[in-house]
């Protein structure tokens, strides 16, 4: 079964918010799920023991501070087990990096649409092709907006996107929208579907985002692995 894995050299890009949103997407269609925590910040690893500290039960199985000798072993091993297998990957490359993008049927690489922000996902782009000519095969990948602005597109953004186009990148179809729900999941130690709209604003518009990334992340790997 797929493993995806979620990277980008720049802290704030969504990667973590990507992974887990994703993890819960797929989870919550019936789909089992392995997440591999080999951030340092080990956020989705820390919303996990919060969930066992309140006695309730996460909807995917959480692989917490994988040893970098290990990665390898635990992907095989959870992607025979799991229908997916998603890796949340450190900031910077790294050996560990380099491991998981050897594994993975699909990256995914986040960014906010800024200047500063395209430029080092470019550099994300271009350690997967690096990695790809060492193993003498295509690693497929994904750019995905992330912290989109739901109502606008700035002159800015638009500029970002028709490079991205320009330089036949492939971007996925769908970004996920910039929404407090998305912050709330961490600090509530909840899902989309157990917040409440009574304390979190937009939730039903973050839910549909949610449902279409996953879509979308799904149809991509499709076209992958018939590939």
């Amino acid at each position: 079964m797929p493993a995806i894995s979620v990277a980008n050299p720049k802290g704030g890009a969504g990667k973590t918010t990507l992974a887990f949103v994703l993890a819960c997407e797929l989870a919550r269609s019936g789909a089992s799920v392995a997440v591999i925590d080999a951030d340092p910040n080990a956020i989705i690893a820390g919303w996990g023991r919060k969930r066992v500290e309140q006695g309730r039960a996460s909807p995917f199985e959480i692989i917490a501070g994988p040893k970098e000798s290990e990665l390898v072993r635990l992907i095989d091993q959870y992607t025979t087990s799991h229908d997916f297998v998603l890796i949340d990957l450190e900031g910077t490359a790294s050996r560990m990096t380099s491991r998981a993008f050897a594994r993975s049927h699909l990256v995914l690489i986040p960014f906010n649409l800024s200047p500063i922000d395209a430029e080092l996902a470019a550099n994300a782009v271009a350690l997967i092709q690096e990695e790809a000519e060492a193993l003498g095969r295509q690693i497929p990948f994904r750019l995905v907006r992330s912290r989109d602005n739901a109502a606008i597109q700035t002159k800015t953004a638009k500029r970002i996107i028709g490079a991205i186009e320009e330089a036949e990148l492939p971007l996925l179809s769908v970004g996920l929208v910039e929404r407090a729900a998305y912050r709330d999941i961490f600090d509530f130690a909840a899902t989309l579907e157990e917040l409440e709209e009574g304390t979190t604003s937009g939730l039903s518009t973050a839910r549909k985002n949610a449902y279409e990334v996953a879509r979308a992340v799904i149809e991509a790997v499709q076209t992958e692995m018939a590939a």
